[in-house]
């Protein structure tokens, strides 16, 4: 299993700092160092792109892949760039979590996304259909029901078919969520809840400041 981290955008809403180098406000810890000793042992790929050059040049040496096109594309595209027929989990490179999530992404099926239950309703989530603990439907927008669970922006891959599937979805649909590309005809994806483990997503300068909080109050 390999990890792929989706790093190439521009994080206009944190002035553009790149948001792998944000550090755990209670350790110190940058959040690639972060993934770097949560994930020890698995080949690593960080696919880069706004002032990529930053990143590379204070670790040079990690497995980059680089989108040059990251002002015009979504992280599905800088996503079908990375993947190939090795099982890959893909993660969105502003997550906070700890072991126990990687505990939990370990155990999950083969194929599965990490969801979570949420209070947002705000139009750029990205939700899940789950019927019997399979995904059924992905979509991006407000609830279309009551129990639809919101995605964490964690994939895990592993069948090839699947892999190329969404590979493919990603380069001819490159402007979305790479969530939205995963083709679910390919094969039945399990959702994965989260549910009390440690986890919180840095977008904006209230993220992290809620982040702070959360850290000072653990």
């Amino acid at each position: 299993m390999r990890l792929i981290v989706l790093a190439a955008g521009q994080g206009f809403k944190l002035d553009g700092f790149n948001k792998l180098t944000i550090r755990d406000p209670a350790t110190g810890e940058p959040l690639i160092e972060r993934y770097r000793r949560l994930f020890a042992g698995w080949p690593l790929t960080v696919v880069v792109g706004y002032q990529a050059i930053r990143l590379m040049n204070e670790y040079p040496e990690l497995d980059y892949v680089y989108n040059d096109l990251w002002s015009i594309t979504g992280n599905s595209y800088s996503l079908g760039l990375a993947l190939d027929d090795r099982p890959a989990v893909a993660i969105s490179g502003d997550l906070f979590f700890d072991e126990r999530m990687v505990e939990l992404i370990t155990a999950a099926p083969a194929d599965a996304i990490v969801v979570q239950r949420s209070e947002n309703k705000q139009a750029h989530s990205i939700r899940c259909r789950v019927e019997g603990g399979t995904v059924t439907s992905v979509y991006l927008g407000e609830p279309q029901r009551a129990e639809d669970v919101e995605t964490t922006g964690i994939y895990k891959v592993s069948s090839p078919p699947l892999l190329r599937e969404w590979k493919r979805a990603c380069a001819h649909n490159r402007s979305v969520f790479a969530g939205i590309n995963l083709p679910l005809a390919a094969g039945p994806v399990a959702a994965v809840e989260i549910g009390d483990r440690f986890f919180h997503e840095v977008n904006t300068h209230l993220d992290y400041l809620s982040l702070i909080r959360r850290r000072r109050d653990a």
